[in-house]
């Protein structure tokens, strides 16, 4: 099958889309990646609509710009799925595009935004859904009031190729490790949680504006994280925290914590429900903790610890490796997808 992908691609924020596609790919299907930041936002016609000069209306300038490199990619293209990651285009195109070119829709949430009424509309409009939490399927599956009968779960997965334990130096460990990392963006939970650390040893690298959180500012890394630096991160650290934005996933836990261990590293999360399709067993090849105070208890506890660590990273490396990798859940995916065009079903 041939699919065009419309994303983000910025890697400081996810490298999902290229884990997927490269996934789909080994399994002979041919996927082109469109990202709407390296084809529109980051050239001169977006960075002008972007400017103060076109402010007023400028969503509209960039549903016309972007919008046309994205049909012009369909004409040439010509794929059997076409996937959003973002309301990129206009409704009316999306389905316009289908009905041309006899395409599957889908259209990806990796975080909760159902309120935004745009992402409802596109949801109706698809033939079908991939979500990041299982908390959405029951509320978007169905087949009235514009549910989606199609919504598949991409549960927190690693790329084994990228996250995998490495060697670092001295001074890599020195710079990248530390007692407790923590990535991220800024969000009042994470402020709360964090903030019961702020005595320790704690590094936190994500976006700039964790410089103006008080008392956590000393902690950041005012250092753009990805790749390879985030593997040795993984690495370096004593401990890896992974602290949900509650305003984006409910059951969801994310990509952060079967990477970390995949890297051979430790990790604490807070429960979320989706721990529990993990496979992954607490106190044996995970840690979570579900209150700020429960969070130090195990941090003091394993850090004191290092053999228990190193054991239940490895009973949980060995289980990442076995069921939660893109090597083991896109081809599933994409086998259920192409069932529904085989039926012929659209909305």
């Amino acid at each position: 099958m041939k699919i065009l992908y419309v994303c983000w691609l910025d890697p400081a924020t996810t490298d999902l889309p290229l884990f997927l596609a490269n996934a789909w790919e080994t399994e002979g299907h041919e996927v082109c990646l469109f990202p709407y930041d390296l084809e529109f936002s980051n050239t001169a016609p977006g960075r002008l609509i972007d400017s103060a000069a076109l402010h007023i209306g400028n969503q509209a300038w960039r549903f016309f710009f972007f919008e046309r490199k994205i049909v012009s990619k369909c004409h040439s293209f010509k794929p059997d799925i076409l996937l959003l990651g973002h309301p990129f285009i206009r409704l009316s195109r999306f389905r316009q595009i289908r009905e041309k070119l006899g395409c599957l829709l889908g259209y990806f949430i990796g975080y909760n935004n159902l309120l935004e009424r745009r992402v409802a509309q596109y949801l109706s409009a698809s033939d079908f859904v991939l979500v990041h939490d299982s908390y959405l399927i029951p509320l978007l599956q169905g087949t009235r009031y514009n549910r989606c009968p199609h919504v598949f779960l991409i549960p927190a997965l690693a790329e084994p190729k990228e996250h995998h334990p490495i060697i670092i130096s001295e001074e890599e460990r020195q710079r990248y490790g530390g007692d407790i990392a923590f990535i991220g963006g800024v969000s009042p939970n994470r402020i709360a949680v964090l903030s019961t650390l702020k005595n320790k040893d704690l590094r936190i690298w994500g976006g700039p504006t964790w410089k103006n959180v008080p008392y956590l500012s000393s902690c950041f890394r005012d250092e753009p994280v990805y790749g390879l630096k985030k593997s040795k991160i993984y690495n370096a650290a004593s401990v890896t925290l992974n602290i949900e934005d509650d305003e984006k996933q409910v059951n969801a836990i994310s990509q952060r914590v079967p990477e970390v261990i995949a890297c051979g590293g430790f990790v604490i999360t807070d429960w979320h429900k989706d721990l529990e399709k993990t496979g992954l067993v607490e106190g044996e090849s995970i840690v979570s903790f579900r209150s700020p105070g429960e969070l130090q208890e195990k941090v003091m506890h394993y850090l004191s610890r290092p053999g228990e660590r190193k054991r239940i990273s490895q009973n949980g490396r060995q289980i990442v490796a076995q069921g939660l990798t893109y090597c083991r859940i896109a081809p599933l995916i994409i086998q259920a997808i192409s069932e529904i065009g085989q039926r012929g079903e659209n909305p």
